[in-house]
Formats: structure tokens, sequence, C-alpha cells
């Protein structure tokens, strides 16, 4: 899949990190939570087939996306032996045609949870550090 970042300027956190170091790594974490799991729910979402489809679908590309996160970073990735045609579905840069406009990629998902994402953040950090 192609690699997409979402980064948020940190500068003040960092400096929030020193003083009270628990809770802004509890805050973080709990955020990336937040995080992961809505770009998962998203990346698993499958469109409405098509209409007067006969392709029986077997939720294997769904079942693929999985993620991993701390503090400092998280993860949402597809596995390309469960669904090695993942990046034909799902990937901006590598859609087949026949899928474009119907799946969601990881760029379209990304970008339009972006300020999503970032109110994960600030809303953890507000809760933590007080």
């Amino acid at each position: 899949m192609s690699e997409v970042s979402i980064t948020i300027d940190d500068h003040e956190v960092r400096a929030l990190l020193k003083r009270t170091p628990g809770n802004i790594k509890r805050a973080m974490k709990a955020a990336m939570g937040d995080s992961t799991a809505l770009l998962l729910r998203d990346m698993k979402d499958y469109p409405p087939a098509p209409a007067n489809s006969t392709y029986t679908r077997t939720r294997t590309l769904g079942r693929s996306w999985s993620r991993t996160f701390d503090d400092q970073r998280g993860e949402v990735g597809s596995s390309g032996f469960m669904a090695p045609y993942n990046r034909l579905v799902q990937d901006a840069d590598f859609q087949a045609r026949i899928h474009r406009g119907r799946w969601e990629t990881t760029k379209s998902v990304s970008e339009k949870r972006k300020p999503q994402i970032t109110k994960f953040f600030q809303e953890r950090l507000r809760q933590n550090v007080k």
C-alpha cells in the first residue's frame, strides 16, 4: 500500500511531556487508540455491491486490515498475504479503474479523518494535562 502519514505539530506536547510524562503518555496512547480504531473501521468498510452483481463477497479484504499502536506510533495496514489484491482495491496509486469512486483508499480516508484525529489528540491531552 502507498504510505500515508499525518503530521501533527507536537512542540507544545513535547514541552508538556517533560512536566507530566505519565499523563501525557496515557493521553497519547488513548488518542492513538481512538485514531487507529477510526481508521481501521473506515478501511474495513465495504461499499454496496454493484447492481446486478453475482459475485459473492468473502470479506477477506476487510479481515486483512489490522492495527497496532502505542503512545508514539500507530499503524493501520492490510496484509498482502491475506489479500494480495489489496493495493488494486484500496491504494490510491494502484487502484484499478473498476474500483475508483466506489472504494475508499488509504489516502482518501486519511485526508477525510485528519480533522477528527487532531481532535482526538487535543481532547485526550486536555483531559489528562491540567
